[in-house]
């Protein structure tokens, strides 16, 4: 009877599980989802960024918030310049907002802050992330 031992594939020389000088897939997998993940945070750090700095400047009241799984969305009223008044979407507002009257860009039924806090949490996390996971990989590729 044959011992398992025996029907094992021979270690490789190298002693490296016979990967040779190739970084292994699952590195390479983190590293693209790592990159996909920063990549959409500077995304949307520049997208806020770029709605925040756009659209027509306005002055709008918070009316409520709710909490929803884990953000919580405020709504509001404003007025547009043609003198339309809009209930909508207050990103960058918070609870402690209710009944406050905030600058904000418009765009569409969306109001946006001009709070720079979002923006810069969104792009700097994205921009570590980036530069942490290409650390990782080339500091995994000279040890291969």
């Amino acid at each position: 009877m044959a011992h398992w031992a025996d029907t094992a594939a021979p270690p490789s020389p190298g002693g490296d599980g016979g990967h040779g000088a190739r970084p292994r897939r699952s590195g390479i997998g983190v590293l693209v989802l790592g990159g996909l993940l920063a990549a959409v945070l500077v995304g949307g750090g520049l997208f806020v960024l770029s709605a925040q700095r756009s659209g027509e400047a306005a002055e709008a009241t918070v009316t409520g918030c709710a909490r929803r799984v884990r953000a919580t969305t405020c709504t509001g009223t404003w007025t547009t310049g043609d003198g339309r008044v809009v209930i909508g979407t207050i990103d960058g507002a918070h609870r402690d907002d209710i009944g406050e009257t905030l600058d904000v860009r418009l765009d569409g039924d969306r109001a946006y802050t001009t709070s720079l806090r979002l923006p810069i949490v969104l792009i700097v996390t994205g921009l570590v992330l980036g530069g942490l996971g290409t650390w990782s990989y080339l500091a995994e590729r000279r040890r291969s």
